[in-house]
């Protein structure tokens, strides 16, 4: 499996990897860096890669309109997310063109003729994506002693081993998606068994996925044909849960009327658009607490203007002040290892 991509303005590959197509219990992972900076152009591209795999996180910004194409040889399953921009695609899967939209989520199993395209950047935009490439081997390998996948249809598409070149199935990341991708690009304190943990992740970024599709609300859609979904609005309002834009603002943004916009989204979820915000980010803040992030950090990360706001809304929401909740974690924490130590 051989993935290209480059950016034609400058005339350089931001990545050209191959990768062996078998799966291997316990490969070796690879982390490379492409990083290139002009006054008008700047790219910033990580690349984690084993036998059978390929993940790629690139953030691009330019003064002036740039064409990024890849191509991907062979057969392999895709998975695209989206988290900042406004480019588009053209001749991408099934031959389709299409804008992309902040927080979708794109799957696909695709073979050399449908492993190409396209992304058009636009002047002064700035884009971020994460893709994750596997190969079919390494992916019935990965799901082979999962029972939860076989009744999922995209599963049964790949099992086929026929890729068709279908369009791509489009949907929208939710917070626990954001989660876990984030976790397998940003956890570099796991460096012995790296690989293993990516592993693991992948199995619950897909289960994630199955969940959302089967038992949620989420439908699958074309991506040149999107449908008026609340889910895609949902999407957009986690991944700038650090600035969140205002009911009016989300209203312009996605062409719809605002009245509208709050009884629909109300009806579906049961919540306002305000209060959705606040339990996102406090879901997000407990993560990161866990993860050794301090108040200060929290507060910054999640778009607070001051401290003291964050811990008064963090309190309401958890029922505790950060500072108690660590020291609740970290009591249950004693008693699971005494626990362990008694059996």
């Amino acid at each position: 499996m051989r993935i290209k991509a480059e950016i034609s303005e400058i005339g350089k590959a931001i990545y050209n990897t191959e990768v062996v197509d078998s799966y291997q219990n316990d490969a070796v992972l690879q982390h490379e860096n492409f990083v290139y900076n002009n006054n008008r152009i700047c790219i910033k591209c990580e690349q984690l890669y084993a036998a059978g795999l390929h993940i790629v996180d690139a953030e691009i910004t330019a003064s002036k309109p740039l064409s990024h194409p890849w191509i991907t040889e062979g057969p392999h399953i895709r998975f695209f997310f989206y988290l900042k921009g406004n480019t588009s695609v053209l001749n991408g899967a099934g031959n389709e063109n299409y804008n992309h939209r902040v927080g979708m989520l794109q799957r696909n199993f695709l073979d050399t003729d449908g492993g190409g395209g396209v992304l058009k950047i636009k002047e002064n935009d700035s884009l971020h994506y994460i893709i994750v490439k596997m190969s079919l081997d390494f992916y019935i390998n990965l799901l082979k002693d999962e029972l939860w996948i076989a009744e999922d249809a995209f599963h049964t598409y790949v099992l086929s081993q026929k890729p068709e070149n279908r369009p791509n199935e489009t949907l929208y990341m939710d917070l626990k998606m954001l989660d876990i991708i984030q976790d397998i690009i940003n956890r570099q304190d796991i460096v012995v068994y790296r690989y293993h943990f990516i592993k693991i992740k992948l199995r619950e970024l897909l289960f994630a996925i199955h969940q959302q599709t089967h038992y949620g609300n989420s439908v699958p859609e074309i991506a040149s044909n999107p449908s008026d979904s609340l889910e895609k609005i949902k999407s957009y309002l986690i991944l700038h849960m650090d600035n969140p834009p205002t009911s009016t603002e989300l209203a312009k943004i996605f062409l719809i009327n605002e009245r509208k916009l709050k009884q629909n989204f109300k009806r579906k979820y049961g919540t306002t658009i305000y209060t959705f915000v606040v339990q996102a980010r406090m879901e997000k803040a407990k993560k990161l607490l866990l993860e050794n992030y301090n108040v200060n950090e929290l507060a910054l990360f999640l778009g607070y203007q001051s401290v003291s706001h964050f811990i008064k809304v963090f309190k309401t929401h958890h029922g505790c002040t950060p500072k108690e909740a660590l020291k609740r974690f970290a009591a249950l924490e004693m008693q699971a290892q005494k626990e362990n130590l008694i059996r």
